[in-house]
């Protein structure tokens, strides 16, 4: 064991690393298990006698191993706890547990617009995309996406022509590269943005990671562009994600006649925001990604689409009491129709300096608008 990586970070910590690399143990069992004790030393000390269903705790050596080699190569590993993990991923309730990070990690707080698609697009679609990613650079964005072949490598070439900053979330470790013709691609990330993984170093990429990649994607973003898509893809996936996070979508218009343009028009028909240009996602954009509140299901937009299970957990339909923040239950408790000052007040449970003081903070960010008449609503 190399003891210059292990004291590197503190007994807790490394607990704390260990329960995340532990089989079975997702955001939601996590929380649920540090409820149980008083730290993540005293839950591992007392694993035995917290259940009798609970998994084989994962080896502490293998974690050092994790921690020893992504250090090697330059990389950095942040839990949800950590002060450098991104505020607006922490605030999911399902976000991950544990970053890896390869190239610059102050990416990830940046702002974010993610750009996905197809990975057998269009030629035209191809250039559109990488033509979109450049202009959205230039306007000091950070582009997303997901590596893969298609419109995602598109994005990122298009960010790199530009002269900005990309970030690569991929379903593997980050040393996992997938598909292998872009090696040359990754490494040029990493130069000038990141490639990020919630999967330990060495993993492989299989079918049922991507979903969760896909969360991740619109976690970190302002909102998805949908270029080309199938009706079925996990474009679409990261879209439902993207629309329980309250995150913003857009989507590209296309013939009905290509089977690549059904996800899109089908978004459009269903209430994206249609785009034909980057002045059309940066008129409007805010600062920062909205805040996270549960989202009030009127209508199964996405019943179609098979949901991603990203929990993982033997006890995932028990309900889970994850706190809320103030700005997530104000924003809760906005909507498209305007709402007086005197109700919010009444509502959130605030002393009028307090909502003050959160609406004025919302408003700066984008998030909300104060009406002619003093109301207030969503942006």
């Amino acid at each position: 064991m190399n003891t210059t990586t292990s004291t590197m970070h503190s007994p807790e910590w490394l607990a704390k690393l260990r329960l995340a690399r532990t089989a079975g143990v997702g955001p939601v069992s996590f929380r649920k298990l540090m409820r149980l004790r008083a730290n993540a030393c005293d839950v591992i000390a007392d694993w035995d006698n917290l259940g009798p269903k609970l998994p084989k705790l994962a080896a502490e050596d293998s974690i050092m191993r994790e921690l020893e080699t992504l250090h090697r190569h330059g990389g950095k590993l942040v839990l949800q706890s950590d002060e450098n993990y991104p505020d607006f991923l922490r605030e999911l309730p399902d976000a991950p547990l544990v970053l890896s990070v390869l190239g610059d990690i102050t990416t990830l707080h940046a702002r974010q617009v993610a750009i996905v698609g197809n990975r057998n697009a269009s030629a035209a679609g191809i250039a559109w995309s990488k033509n979109l990613a450049s202009e959205l650079v230039r306007a000091g964005v950070v582009i997303t996406s997901g590596l893969a072949r298609g419109i995602d490598t598109a994005a990122h070439e298009g960010a790199l022509a530009g002269g900005g900053r990309t970030v690569a979330v991929v379903a593997g470790g980050v040393d996992n590269i997938y598909p292998p013709e872009n090696s040359k691609l990754r490494e040029a990330i990493m130069a000038q943005g990141c490639v990020v993984s919630e999967q330990p170093w060495g993993m492989k990429p299989t079918a049922s990671l991507f979903p969760r990649r896909n969360r991740i994607n619109a976690g970190l973003s302002i909102g998805i562009v949908v270029s080309e898509a199938t009706r079925h893809s996990g474009s679409l996936i990261t879209a439902e994600c993207a629309l329980d996070y309250n995150r913003e979508v857009w989507a590209v218009p296309g013939s009905p006649s290509d089977p690549r343009s059904g996800g899109p028009n089908w978004l459009l028909k269903n209430g994206a925001t249609l785009i034909e240009n980057a002045g059309d996602i940066l008129k409007d954009l805010p600062a920062t990604p909205a805040p996270y509140a549960p989202r009030v299901v009127q209508a199964d937009l996405f019943g179609a689409i098979e949901a991603p299970d990203i929990e993982f957990t033997a006890n995932a339909e028990e309900s889970d009491d994850a706190p809320v923040t103030t700005t997530q239950k104000i924003f809760g408790l906005l909507g498209s129709v305007g709402v007086s000052f005197d109700d919010l007040v009444r509502q959130s449970g605030l002393d009028e300096a307090g909502l003050s003081g959160v609406l004025v903070e919302m408003e700066l960010e984008g998030h909300a608008a104060r009406e002619a008449d003093g109301r207030w609503r969503r942006t």
